[in-house]
């Protein structure tokens, strides 16, 4: 009896005590995240239904991927470095994240805590932000996970492994192989185009090309970009093309696309005086003219606006009105010259078929009257 109630009480011991160590025991011992964030998060059928702001019903899903977290650009930060609030469970005060927080990384030039502040500091003086935007439709304008999210550092498997000797080089004096690697992926892809022009394109037209967003803040609709040369390069997959953000926020300009500036601003790379800068900055336009820069518009808009460019030549809307029906006119021919040959085509073919048709018929009939006559 005595040896039942003491296997019992050790049991339960142990159960006990592999509780508390699951429950309790940091990421040292566990090789997990040292809050324990992941012993919820970790299943994937997590989430809730929330209100939005239109009082409309979003499934908001809290499922980390523990793998592709720690791939990611915000992989070695803790948790709470960005999610303030999360002190009890259920979380009930968790506030929004701020971007400009500090985060528990040491920047290595400063020796201080890194923070994004400066950048968020400059997008709200920018075009985009609450005090450079020109309207006062601030809910319309852009926050940082509209455009950024943390995913996986993306670096082609050829270019991954011509890494491996340079690697190998930091490890000779960098004992934690981890760390290496890390840091070159970080390294290697701020210097490396990190969105294709295309999804440049998207991204952006997600905004600029919603009339009725556009109206709110009196802006043109974009939706010609597409018709340009450009644009239709960039379809085809030449990435050596301008997008948006080569024009719009040029680094060789000292801009950024957290600096971006209103076209009237006379600092901006598009404004009239600064588009032959612009155009001409290394791998564009290298040896452009004034005449070449300052012709017209780059991505026409579908807004009527009497138009005067820097040599004094106007465009009125009703100028624009006859090469936009000129346009139309060629389009609508173009359109009927298809429809003629694709529907001439498919005539022929019929006629082809109900020749060959009635041939086989005649050919039956005069078998049958030969057949009849013998």
């Amino acid at each position: 009896m005595k040896t039942k109630h003491t296997a019992r009480n050790i049991t339960v011991a142990l159960f006990l005590l592999i509780a508390f160590f699951i429950l309790f025991i940091p990421t040292t011992v566990l090789a997990v995240d040292d809050e324990n964030c992941l012993m919820c998060h970790k299943y994937a059928g997590l989430g809730r239904y929330a209100k939005s702001e239109e009082q409309k019903a979003i499934k908001r899903i809290f499922y980390v991927n523990e793998e592709l977290f720690k791939a990611s650009y915000h992989g070695k930060l803790r948790c709470k470095s960005c999610h303030n609030g999360v002190e009890e469970i259920p979380h009930t005060d968790v506030t929004n994240v701020d971007c400009a927080t500090d985060c528990h990384l040491n920047d290595p030039s400063t020796g201080r805590d890194f923070s994004h502040k400066p950048i968020v500091d400059d997008l709200k003086k920018s075009a985009h932000g609450e005090d450079g935007a020109k309207s006062e439709n601030i809910e319309d304008l852009p926050k940082c996970k509209d455009c950024h999210s943390n995913k996986p550092y993306q670096i082609s498997v050829d270019k991954d492994l011509k890494s491996m000797q340079f690697i190998k080089v930091c490890n000779e004096c960098h004992e934690s192989e981890e760390w290496t690697n890390r840091f070159y992926k970080h390294m290697f892809y701020r210097a490396q185009t990190r969105r294709p022009s295309k999804q440049v394109v998207a991204l952006c037209s997600k905004c600029h090309a919603d009339k009725e967003k556009m109206e709110r803040h009196d802006l043109e609709v974009v939706v010609g970009f597409k018709d340009t040369f450009h644009g239709k390069a960039i379809v085809y997959g030449d990435e050596d093309v301008a997008n948006c953000l080569n024009c719009h926020a040029s680094y060789q300009m000292g801009f950024s696309p957290h600096r971006i500036t209103s076209h009237t601003e006379s600092s901006s790379p598009v404004h009239p005086n600064n588009k032959l800068e612009n155009c001409s900055q290394a791998g564009c336009h290298a040896n452009a003219q004034e005449a070449f820069a300052k012709k017209g518009k780059v991505h026409p808009s579908n807004v009527v606006v009497e138009r005067v460019d820097e040599g004094g030549i106007t465009i009125s809307e009703e100028e624009q009105e006859f090469q936009r029906w000129v346009l139309d006119m060629i389009a609508l021919f173009y359109k009927i010259l298809i429809i003629a040959v694709v529907g001439g085509l498919g005539f022929h073919r019929l006629a082809d078929l109900y020749a060959t048709h009635r041939e086989r018929k005649i050919a039956l009939r005069a078998a049958k009257l030969g057949r009849h006559s013998s």
